[in-house]
């Protein structure tokens, strides 16, 4: 009985000092996951090792924190670290001060989660349940050599080494209560150097495979914290930035900042042009759609909304000829209306003969779901690895010269503006080259094409 109401006392003071929701003491608000997979991240105990890339502003550096206090508050020890002392400073100390009970800590470490106190060499944190935290930087990862933790946390680990990681996985070994298993994470906006390598797609011979089948990896978009961000950073964000940065710092995708080259030069996309006949109504072809809905905040540079049609040439059965372009811009702050576009599908489907209009799925659902009650056989192209090798063809038909047009100046124009970015196995991605300019028709073409090829039209 005095056993059972010690533990009892116990458990209420660990809930006085460690409350159920974590909290913000600056803003009062309540850290909340953005999707089931920050959840778990932030709720689990595995597998080993975890990764949470994520964009600047995203949230990633909070969730990471949250993991930590989550850790500490069942009594593990740590290792909370950044590159270096200056970056674990202004980044990640300032940000962990706001988040941590100071009731947890012992009184004489208490005052370290003021703004008045400033680490100047790595340090510890004392738990009043007996958990210790290392703070500081891993700009030389042998000085943490020595201490067996429980976990241990490096944020934007994409400026730290390979070394670093390696130190870390030899002193993270300790199980926790109730069998809790040793676990590192961390929390960076990706960067294709050794966290590719660890935390990668499972290449060819990879001799990091055995590493990362034993991995857990989530992405986080900034869109996905838009409302803990001031009105409009995301949009003037991407304004200063390249698309392929862009797809880096803000969509957290596995990229090289520097990885773009131009999609094709167009003196071999005008080498393509020649005069088509008007498109007859028994010519069968595909319809491929690539929208933007606009935005109602001024200075987002909204993109179009391209429709393409395309058929097998009209002599030359094994090559592909576009017979259609449309384009639509939304108006700077205004949303785009889409009756109208739907209208005109619905036109081309009717006029000619559409086998399917294909499109992507990310803005489109309710248009498809329209046309399919109109019994028009609308369906999603994925915008996986089906589109980099849509992409790719493409670039290799204009290339070779069995790809035709009218000579369409605007669908001209998009294909001049596109970028790629090469990818795995011989495919690539046909991106912007900068945020202003406008690739949606050329997505377009290249999705047409790809399904035109695979019906065989003729």
């Amino acid at each position: 009985m005095v056993q059972r109401r010690a533990a009892e006392r116990q458990q209420n003071r660990i809930a006085t000092v460690w409350p159920n929701e974590y909290r913000n003491s600056e803003t009062g608000k309540v850290y909340q996951p953005h999707k089931d997979e920050e959840a778990f991240f932030v709720f689990n105990d595995s597998p080993k090792w975890a990764l949470l890339k994520g964009g600047e502003g995203a949230g990633k550096s909070v969730a990471g924190i949250c993991k930590t206090l989550g850790r500490l508050r069942r009594g593990m020890s740590g290792i909370m670290a950044s590159p270096n002392l200056p970056h674990f400073k202004k980044s990640l100390w300032r940000e962990f001060r706001l988040w941590c009970p100071r009731d947890a800590l012992i009184p004489s470490h208490r005052h370290r989660l003021s703004k008045d106190w400033q680490p100047h060499e790595a340090f510890e944190l004392v738990f009043t349940n007996g958990a210790t935290l290392l703070c500081g930087g891993m700009d030389n990862p042998a000085s943490w050599e020595g201490p067996n933790v429980h976990f241990g946390h490096l944020d934007e680990g994409r400026h730290a080494t390979a070394e670093a990681l390696k130190v870390l996985d030899g002193r993270i070994r300790l199980a926790g209560p109730n069998g809790a298993l040793a676990q590192g994470w961390i929390t960076t906006t990706p960067k294709k150097n050794y966290l590719f390598e660890y935390f990668g797609p499972i290449q060819d011979n990879d001799k990091f495979a055995d590493f990362k089948n034993n991995i857990l990896v989530v992405t986080l978009p900034v869109e996905l914290n838009r409302a803990n961000l001031s009105d409009g950073y995301i949009e003037t964000r991407r304004h200063s930035l390249t698309e392929s940065e862009a797809r880096v710092r803000m969509d957290a995708e596995w990229e090289d900042e520097t990885d773009t080259e131009k999609f094709v030069n167009i003196f071999w996309w005008d080498a393509c042009y020649e005069p088509l006949p008007p498109l007859t109504r028994n010519e069968p072809g595909i319809i491929a759609l690539d929208a933007s809905k606009g935005s109602e905040n001024p200075s987002m540079l909204a993109d179009t909304f391209a429709v393409i049609l395309v058929t097998r040439h009209p002599s030359r059965r094994d090559d592909v000829a576009v017979r259609y372009c449309g384009i639509w811009q939304p108006e700077p702050g205004k949303l785009l209306d889409y009756e109208p576009i739907e209208a005109e599908v619905i036109r081309l489907c009717s006029e000619y003969s559409v086998v399917e209009v294909c499109y992507d799925p990310t803005q489109l659902n309710q248009m498809a779901g329209n046309l399919r009650r109109k019994s028009i056989n609308a369906k999603e192209f994925q915008q996986g690895n089906a589109r980099l090798i849509a992409d790719k063809d493409l670039q290799t038909a204009i290339v070779s010269r069995t790809i035709v047009h009218d000579g369409n100046p605007l669908l001209r124009q998009h294909i001049d503006n596109a970028d790629i970015v090469k990818t795995e196995k011989d495919t690539v991605r046909i991106v912007k080259r900068s945020p202003s300019l406008k690739i949606d028709a050329a997505i377009s073409l290249a999705m047409a094409r790809t399904r035109c090829k695979y019906y065989n039209l003729g």
